[in-house]
């Protein structure tokens, strides 16, 4: 009798699932698979949101590539008590899977890259109401996706280049940088065409048309298509986007809470403490309620105070003091840039200068400390809500004069006035008046323009993660190159012609995809 039973059981069983074999197959609601999830309007608008969630993450701009950006260039050094992370701002690459720069900022980026082909790859089958949005939207992913190649190439190099929504068995093919380089002018020309000129005030952290211009500006510089960052570039400067653009009268107001989103900024990374939900809570994907604020500033902060990951090379405070203002004084970007000892006496008209409400520490010494991008918090938050200003417009201008003075056989007129303006705008003397550089010779020197241009950026932008870019733009390929960045760090002594320009690829990734070879020397 029993084993009747048992063969009735197993027929009745089979029958049932012989019958209809879709009853087995049921969808989690909570976790739905991207094959189902690609339906309306609202799921791509999803789709792109969550691309911009990808900033929120300790490999991108909540913490740790603002560390390697400034700490491999000669502006930055760091002391971290963590060995690691101390070595690699000093091209001292010995663990390839080092997890909290090597493997986060590559596996992030590749995150957000992957999220941004799921929008491109669904988007056409998706029926939209209004087609500006559909372009729009368009528009925003490849801009974003551009802006994710960028920094791996200013990073990696050689990376795979990945356009098609991935699976966990792809092993894709490894591309050069001149290749990925094409793909981000190739993204951002059709972002281009698709992105607004303006937003309105609830849309601000999207990009516009300009930033897609400066984006693209920066990677044909990078490279070395002189023309045709020209055009993007004139665009911006003497175009269209002069009507949108211009240097704010206040330098500082670029890097405070309070005055974001004004007209020299042409693509912000926005910052929220809505979240106010602890210590290291980016790394959690699954929580809804993710912290949203960055890391920056307790990351740069003296010893004592926050972590000081990164600082300051003492170089700089050299270089702004070399030059007075027209009325005599020190170049206010120093004072709004970096914190040292000696500050309270070059700046006067500066009462009751204070750190997160304390004095200069004197056993902080020599040191310099990072002051850009710092807020008025006491005591110093975890997190602050500091947008980072990723394109500004002054960095436009001294890249307009940049290519302008490759594309000449000596520096033209609106080179020279493309510096003056950033000068001007703290109280500096136009070049040719200097009564510190020779102002007759660099405006006269297409090589002696192109030298003194490296300086003009240094003291502008300090800190803001443009320095290895602009490093890797002019070369790092000779002795004597090398020897004047030794100069003025000396984490360029572990520096090695041919290797240390890129980063190396994560070893596991080397390890799990035969299309991909390790960087050069690695």
């Amino acid at each position: 009798m029993k084993k009747i039973i048992n063969y009735i059981l197993c027929l009745v069983l089979a029958t049932c699932v012989s019958c209809d074999a879709s009853l087995l197959d049921i969808q989690n609601e909570n976790t739905l698979s991207t094959g189902v999830f690609w339906k309306t309007e609202a799921d791509v608008e999803a789709g792109v949101i969550s691309i911009y969630g990808m900033f929120y993450r300790q490999g991108t701009w909540t913490r740790n590539i603002y560390t390697q950006m400034i700490g491999m260039a000669d502006e930055g050094v760091s002391y971290a008590g963590w060995t690691e992370l101390n070595e690699y701002t000093k091209f001292i690459f010995t663990n390839y899977n080092f997890g909290e720069t090597n493997v986060k900022m590559w596996r992030e980026h590749y995150i957000a890259i992957f999220r941004a082909n799921q929008v491109l790859d669904n988007i056409e089958n998706i029926t939209f109401a209004n087609e500006t949005h559909k372009q729009d939207l368009i528009g925003q992913a490849k801009f974003l996706r551009a802006f994710y190649y960028f920094y791996l190439t200013v990073l990696w190099d050689n990376v795979p280049l990945v356009l098609k929504t991935s699976s966990a068995a792809d092993q894709p093919m490894q591309a050069t940088a001149d290749e990925v380089l094409t793909q981000i002018e190739e993204d951002l020309k059709d972002a281009v065409s698709k992105l607004p000129t303006t937003r309105d005030t609830n849309n601000t952290a999207r990009p516009t048309k300009g930033a897609a211009y400066g984006l693209l500006a920066k990677a044909y510089a990078q490279h070395h298509k002189w023309e045709e960052a020209s055009e993007y570039l004139e665009w911006l400067i003497d175009g269209e986007g002069k009507n949108y653009y211009d240097l704010e009268p206040n330098w500082e107001n670029n890097f405070s809470n309070h005055t974001e989103n004004n007209k020299e900024s042409l693509y912000e990374i926005h910052f929220s403490l809505v979240n106010r939900v602890g210590f290291d809570q980016t790394d959690n994907y699954l929580d809804p309620n993710a912290q949203l604020g960055t890391q920056i500033e307790m990351n740069a902060a003296p010893p004592g105070i926050g972590w000081n990951n990164i600082e300051a090379r003492r170089w700089l405070v050299d270089y702004y003091k070399r030059e007075k203002t027209i009325d005599g004084k020190h170049d206010v970007r120093l004072f709004h840039t970096l914190w040292y000892d000696g500050a309270s006496s070059d700046f006067p008209e500066y009462p009751n200068q204070l750190i997160y409400g304390a004095p200069w520490n004197s056993d902080w010494g020599n040191r310099v400390f990072i002051k850009k991008y710092s807020t008025d918090a006491m005591p110093l938050y975890y997190w602050n809500d500091n947008n980072f200003r990723s394109l500004r417009y002054a960095d436009m201008l001294l890249l307009y004069a940049e290519v302008l003075n490759e594309l000449s056989g000596t520096p033209p007129a609106k080179a020279i006035e493309c510096v003056n303006r950033v000068r001007n705008r703290v109280n500096l003397p136009n070049i040719q008046n200097s009564t510190y550089y020779n102002g007759t010779q660099i405006t006269g020197n297409k090589d002696a323009f192109r030298e003194h241009l490296k300086i003009e950026r240094a003291l502008e932008l300090a800190m803001e993660c443009v320095r290895w870019i602009d490093l890797k733009r002019w070369g790092i390929n000779n002795e004597a190159t090398l020897n004047e960045l030794k100069a003025r760090d000396s984490d360029f002594n572990n520096f090695i012609i041919g290797k240390s320009i890129r980063m190396p690829i994560p070893q596991s990734e080397v390890d799990n995809n035969p299309n991909l070879n390790q960087n050069d020397k690695y």
